[in-house]
């Protein structure tokens, strides 16, 4: 009698436990999937954001006035290195053609290497660690840093 019984509860939890764990292959799934949903729209909204900004910043380095709305914006709506890039270009005393495309260029780099960023954190969370950390190292040096003065 007791052998049915143990029989049973084995069975049981072996019953059960295929649901728990399918339960939570599923809950760890989603987790990646909302993860991937939030870093795609959170690109979308910079590089729209960059769009609009770079556009106005090349009218202002034009006319060397910068709006107090964009200068807001990239100090406090972008990533750190983009602010960093817009400071040294309004700190700068030089201000001839070739050290405002220097900026503009750093500036620029400092968007895109953000974008890059989330791009491979989507990449990580759809194909691995190991693919990004190739990827990575493929790429030459003289690309990964902006150009120094």
């Amino acid at each position: 009698m007791s052998e049915i019984l143990i029989g049973i509860v084995i069975g049981g939890i072996l019953s059960g436990l295929g649901t728990w764990v399918a339960t939570i292959i599923q809950q760890k799934r989603w987790g990646i999937e909302t993860q991937i949903e939030r870093l795609s729209a959170k690109r979308e909204r910079l590089e729209i954001a960059y769009e609009r900004t770079l556009k106005e910043l090349s009218d202002c380095m034009a006319k060397n006035v910068y709006s107090a709305h964009m200068a807001s914006n990239i100090d406090l709506l972008f990533p750190e290195a983009v602010s960093r890039a817009f400071s040294e270009l309004v700190k700068d005393k030089d201000k001839s053609e070739l050290s405002k495309k220097h900026h503009y260029f750093n500036i620029t780099y400092a968007m895109k290497n953000s974008l890059k960023n989330i791009d491979d954190q989507i990449d990580e969370l759809i194909l691995g660690k190991s693919y990004t950390a190739v990827m990575k190292d493929a790429l030459p040096k003289a690309i990964k840093k902006p150009l120094a003065k």
